[in-house]
């Protein structure tokens, strides 16, 4: 009988044990991921992100080193520890945090299920969101849930996503109103609404993204911008 309870007892903690893994990544030094998630794009490129890389970058505790499960989930570090696309996307100023909202939301679905801005909630309903899908200790799931607003913190939600290698698209909208003999109409004619979808090469310069849109201005606006583009 007594081997019997003892066999139960196994069965149940090792049942209990496996509902209670956790779901997400998470690093037992959040701020960690802070600072280095800041640092990426005053950075040279690593060649690896490993414990090396932490300590030239003055992260030097041992427990820094579980960022780095935090970034191969987010793909910003592939299974070999080299940066990825998506790790020198996020490396560009201006559109590098969309680049991580992106990757966020692939990794903690559930939480943009319950809420648009879970990264915006309140503690408690955020705790509640990571109770019902993080799973692990109640210790566990403060990582959980703390290394999720780290990694919000350098990212911007606010950038609409686009499927990933593909071209930018913008939307230039020109409005014009019909003429008579060189003045405008005023007969009431509906105004004209051109819109110029505009599908950008990659891996161009920023100079060359702007004299694509100076020519532009040029050529289908016709204004008058003092000269060609400079070289």
């Amino acid at each position: 009988m007594a081997k019997n309870r003892s066999t139960i007892k196994k069965i149940a903690s090792s049942s209990n044990s496996a509902s209670t893994q956790p779901k997400f990544p998470y690093s037992t030094k959040p701020n960690s991921l802070r600072k280095f998630l800041e640092l990426v794009p005053q950075k040279p490129k690593p060649p690896k992100v490993n414990a090396d890389t932490l300590r030239a970058w003055e992260l030097r505790d041992t427990n820094d080193r579980t960022i780095i499960r935090v970034l191969k989930a987010l793909g910003f570090v592939s299974s070999n520890n080299t940066p990825t696309q998506r790790y020198t996307e996020f490396m560009t100023p201006g559109t590098g945090p969309g680049v991580l909202a992106e990757a966020i939301k692939e990794v903690w679905p559930p939480l943009f299920n319950h809420s648009h801005e879970p990264h915006k909630e309140e503690e408690a309903k955020l705790r509640n969101y990571f109770n019902i899908h993080s799973g692990g200790t109640h210790h566990t799931i403060g990582f959980q849930m703390q290394t999720f607003k780290a990694a919000c913190d350098h990212a911007d939600f606010s950038v609409g996503s686009q499927p990933r290698g593909s071209t930018a698209t913008r939307t230039i909208t020109k409005q014009t109103t019909r003429t008579t003999n060189g003045g405008s109409s005023s007969s009431g004619e509906p105004t004209i609404h051109i819109d110029l979808h505009i599908h950008l090469p990659e891996n161009k310069s920023r100079r060359d993204y702007e004299c694509i849109f100076e020519d532009i201005a040029r050529h289908i606006f016709g204004r008058d911008l003092g000269g060609g583009p400079s070289d």
